[in-house]
């Protein structure tokens, strides 16, 4: 029996769709709303809160009636809670010292120390004097971020004394690292049992990650085979994942500050899905549907991985951009459906509520996103790009249509003690 966390963020899976000859043999663990196909499976469990630790206790009931063999997650919400249900359960997959490594990011700096990867100066901190202290030390700018978050919450860009000022006097569980000059890009890839099966190395734009603080639309592009980048980046990934534990089989979405003349710098890495909207531009690249895919491989299940490293070996040039909440006002449209646009993209609607996609105006929590591959330029009078918005970068800046995005530069074991302050 395969025991299936679905996150809130992931509940527009599709269950049926991924597992058509096995659902009945699946028990489904969700924090609402329930997933399509859920209905079918031997038993659903909605969670609320979606907490690691109710997670995993609703695990261990649900392992009281079932015979679970394998446990699947998505989401930065439920890696943990799936690596110890299987620890507690004995079965294959991730467990809690590999989980940790990937969440947790001064484990991260230690493991990747330890190999001899690249990385800027950091401490641990847990108070507002410690980061002036580092600066003290290594100098204005740093970067403070909790040890263990996601999209890029909670990270503060400091060039001095009057940034650090507007931080709270306590900062329980952060880091304080150097900023790293560069490029901040990501590159998303699969390694099953041990075997890399692909990397696709892409370049953020304009804001990237961190267009959300200015409440601005980001993207990214896939990197061309022949990109400067493009070799290094690869490399780089398989290097940071031999320096962290791990079962050999690991969904990953990285990011790395890149700059010419200089090896990568991890910036950091999760074992899980990435954010929306990077997988509508991996499954156009890659001809599939990556979360269905990693739902066959983390249950065990037969996938064609040869045609999955054959297909990034030549990807489809695909980009990606999500306009932010509130910037575009939609004509009405049904949730959650992928609506067409000329230039070969497809933009979709992604949202915590799927009622709230489809409305006009677009709510604040509703964020349509458009993935493109080649095909005829996109028109200024589409609706799509309205609202004095004059394109997505990733059809007309990127050259998502014609030719392809360019390569021009825009923008095992047990855990190491957390140690002393600094490191």
């Amino acid at each position: 029996m395969i025991l299936v966390l679905v996150s809130p963020r992931q509940r527009g899976i599709d269950l049926a769709a991924a597992l058509p000859d096995r659902l009945e043999k699946c028990v489904v663990l969700t924090g609402g709303p329930v997933p399509a196909g859920a209905e079918q499976a031997a038993e659903t469990v909605t969670v609320t809160p979606y907490r690691t630790e109710d997670i995993v206790e609703a695990g261990l009931r649900l392992a009281q009636r079932h015979p679970i063999s394998r446990v699947v997650s998505f989401a930065e919400a439920d890696v943990l809670a799936a690596a110890t249900l299987r620890e507690q359960l004995q079965l294959p997959g991730q467990h809690p010292a590999s989980a940790q490594a990937y969440r947790d990011k001064g484990l991260m700096r230690r493991y990747t120390a330890d190999a001899g990867l690249p990385a800027p100066r950091w401490w641990l901190v847990e108070r507002a004097s410690q980061v002036r202290a580092f600066a003290g030390r290594h100098g204005w700018p740093v970067v403070v971020k909790p040890r263990s978050s996601s999209g890029s919450v909670g990270v503060h860009v400091l060039h001095s004394e009057a940034d650090l000022a507007r931080l709270p006097a306590e900062l329980p569980g952060h880091l304080v690292e150097q900023l790293v000059e560069g490029e901040v890009v990501h590159v998303d890839g699969l390694i099953v049992e041990g075997r890399p099966v692909f990397a696709l190395p892409a370049a953020y734009t304009e804001l990237g990650c961190l267009a959300h603080w200015a409440d601005r639309g980001s993207g990214s592009y896939l990197l061309g085979r022949d990109h400067p980048w493009y070799r290094p980046l690869v490399e780089e990934l398989w290097r940071v994942v031999a320096a962290l534990p791990g079962d050999g089989t690991l969904l990953l979405h990285a990011e790395f500050f890149v700059a010419e003349g200089r090896r990568p710098v991890l910036c950091e890495i999760a074992s899980r899905l990435p954010g929306h909207p990077i997988p509508p531009m991996i499954n156009r690249a890659l001809g599939v549907d990556l979360r269905h895919t990693w739902l066959r491989i983390a249950a065990g299940l037969p996938v064609d991985l040869d045609r999955l490293t054959e297909a990034a070996a030549n990807p489809v040039p695909v980009a990606n951009y999500g306009l932010p909440p509130g910037w575009v006002a939609w004509p009405p449209y049904p949730a959650n459906r992928p609506r067409s646009a000329p230039g070969g993209c497809t933009t979709s609607c992604h949202s915590p509520s799927p009622a709230r996609c489809g409305t006009r105006p677009a709510t604040r929590n509703a964020s349509p996103v458009t993935s493109c591959s080649p095909g005829p330029s996109p028109r200024r009078t589409t609706p799509s790009w309205t609202n004095g918005y004059a394109g997505p970068p990733s059809c007309s800046k990127n050259r998502c249509a014609g030719s392809g995005p360019t390569t021009t530069t825009t923008r095992r074991g047990r855990p190491p003690a957390p140690g002393p302050w600094p490191p």
